[in-house]
This record gives C-alpha cells, structure tokens and sequence, in this order.
C-alpha cells in the first residue's frame, strides 16, 4: 500500500478552501437580495428574472461544493490525519445538504420561497460551515 504524503493531500484540502471561499463572497449578493426581501416581505415583488438568475447562481454554487466534496471523499489524508479527515468530510458534506435544501427553497416557477426551509437551511450552513473551519484549523494545526 502506498503512503499518502502531505504533497498530495493538502492541495486538495487548500483548492476545496479556497473555491469555498470563493464561492461564498460570489454568492453573498445574491443571498442578502433573498435574505432582505424574506425580512421585508416582498419576495413576491421581485423580479422573476432576477429571482431566476439568483436560483441559478445557487445551484451552480451548490454543484461546485459538491465537487469539492468529492474531491475530498477521494483524496487519501496521511494516516494521522484520517480522523480530521472524516470529520471534515462529514462537515463539508451537511453544508452541501444544507446548501442544496436552500436552493430547494426557491421555486423559480411561482417566484416564492420556502421561509421555514429557507431559514433552517441558512442555520445549518452556518452550523456546518463552523464545523468544517474548527476542522481544517485542526487539520493546519497537526501540519504544522
């Protein structure tokens, strides 16, 4: 069986933070429109290309984490950092759920979204997402 070494693993780890991060700040606008419009009640006087262009975004948001996730599912973490490893993967993979589900709740046929699905998915990715930072600095803490 051939040794996983630090070489291989932590560019994965390191693209995986950066196009996270990347698409974050991406997608921040388009959720402070939906966020904003949930809190003033007036999602139904967007407009519905707007509406579609932001759901669209999402999902391409949504597809490239779940990229990243697979890229972590497939690459071999060195054996002292298999635990993080796992934890980090079952993180990073309740925020893509969380992620999908948000998506989920925009319904681009009828221009409204699920509040109660749209909140619980907003909570949960800030859950997850608290979870995959504690585990990637625990991740850099062994490296180093």
């Amino acid at each position: 069986m051939k040794k996983t070494s630090m070489a291989t693993y932590m560019p994965v780890l390191t693209k995986v933070i950066e196009t996270t991060e990347k698409m974050g700040e991406q997608m921040n606008p388009s959720f402070e429109k939906i966020r904003k419009a949930i809190d003033d009640g007036t999602v139904d006087k967007m407009v519905p290309a707007e509406f579609n262009d932001i759901q669209m975004e999402f999902t391409d948001g949504t597809e490239q984490y779940q990229q990243n996730l697979a890229n972590l599912k497939k690459v071999q973490a060195p054996a002292r950092l298999i635990g993080k490893h796992r934890n980090l993967v079952a993180a990073y993979e309740k925020y893509v759920e969380a992620c999908a589900a948000m998506t989920a709740s925009l319904n681009i046929e009828t221009t409204t979204v699920d509040v109660d699905a749209f909140n619980q998915a907003e909570k949960d990715q800030e859950t997850s997402m608290d979870h995959v930072s504690n585990d990637v600095q625990r991740i850099m803490a062994m490296v180093m």
